[in-house]
């Protein structure tokens, strides 16, 4: 009934993974930021200090997002399954 058009796996150019690596070490370095100014420092800042550990936190999901959505580009595979629809039969009936 059904049948696997293509199964082979994406093409996986270098550029993408190293993209990917760097983005994973500007996350590191945000949640770094995020934790060292957050415990470690709590009055290292004159005011605002929510303001600048929420942008920090919100820089590392842009980046996680970006990640997820060049691994999901990248390195899943794409499958399509492709259905076959059943021959339709329109039988002709007498007219009265």
């Amino acid at each position: 009934m059904t049948r696997l058009i293509r199964s082979d796996a994406p093409l996986r150019p270098m550029s993408v993974g190293i993209a990917m690596w760097a983005l994973a070490f500007v996350t590191l370095f945000f949640t770094a930021l995020f934790v060292f100014a957050g415990l470690a420092l709590p009055t290292a800042f004159t005011s605002n200090e929510q303001t600048v550990l929420a942008v920090w936190m919100g820089m590392i999901f842009l980046v996680l997002a970006v990640m997820l959505d060049l691994y999901r580009k990248w390195y899943v595979p794409d499958e399509m399954i492709h259905k076959k629809r059943r021959p339709k039969m329109v039988f002709r009936r007498e007219f009265r």
